[in-house]
């Protein structure tokens, strides 16, 4: 039987702190025999925004591995969906990039990459992300409109399905915040009878969460708040 790859979601979205570096060390024991594909659908909106961030994701930032993009259907300059797939399928470790998540939540919904990611996990490849692409490895996320509404519940916010690669719902870096947010998305869980099913994270800049094969799930830097 297949062991599922494990999961780091980490608060920051830069892949060169102390943090994600030891995780690292777990999840690529071998760097330089191993292949991470970096998925920036977080960013599908701001593609120039990619190409001046693209250090942040190069072979240093994950121990010297091999780094490939995929650019998901739905992104500028997208694969073909038989591409796509193939690339996810050939990596060690699936790194997604920080960003807006209702953006990347509708990328991997439109294209089938939330499936995909499933997947991965389940035939034993690792997956991560950083910031926003924390947030899409979990379950839920929420959108808000630009102008809030005084009267409506949630502040106006509607929930959006993410990937539903592990059975969180994770709030990043918003702890000067008291992570409202989260609290909002508490609300919403509730009152459309899914609370039951997911636990609710607030991690911090400095801090992360591994979730291992199991389910089980270990705090890393800074403590993360639990709702």
């Amino acid at each position: 039987m297949t062991t599922a790859g494990m999961v780091l979601l980490q608060g920051a979205g830069r892949t060169s702190g102390q943090v994600f570096q030891s995780a690292l060390k777990h999840m690529l024991p071998s760097p330089k025999t191993a292949r991470v594909v970096v998925s920036t659908a977080a960013l599908a909106e701001v593609p120039g925004v990619v190409a001046r961030f693209a250090g942040w994701f190069s072979s240093r930032g994950f121990r010297g591995a091999e780094v490939t993009r995929v650019a998901l259907p739905g992104e500028p300059g997208a694969m073909s969906s038989d591409e796509a797939q193939a690339t996810l399928r050939a990596a060690n470790l699936i790194f997604l990039a920080g960003g807006d998540p209702v953006v990347g939540a509708e990328v991997l919904s439109s294209s089938g990459a939330d499936t995909w990611l499933r997947e991965a996990r389940q035939s034993g490849v690792h997956l991560a992300g950083g910031s926003a692409g924390a947030i899409l490895l979990g379950a839920w996320w929420a959108r808000w409109p630009s102008e809030l509404p005084s009267d409506a519940p949630f502040d106006g916010g509607e929930l959006v399905a993410c990937s539903g690669v592990v059975p969180l719902v994770v709030d990043t870096h918003a702890e000067d915040d008291d992570w409202g947010e989260l609290h909002l998305i508490d609300g919403m869980l509730t009152a459309a009878g899914k609370r039951g099913e997911v636990s609710l994270w607030g991690i911090p800049t400095h801090g992360a969460l591994l979730i291992d094969s199991d389910g089980k799930i270990e705090e890393l830097g800074d403590a993360s708040f639990r709702l």
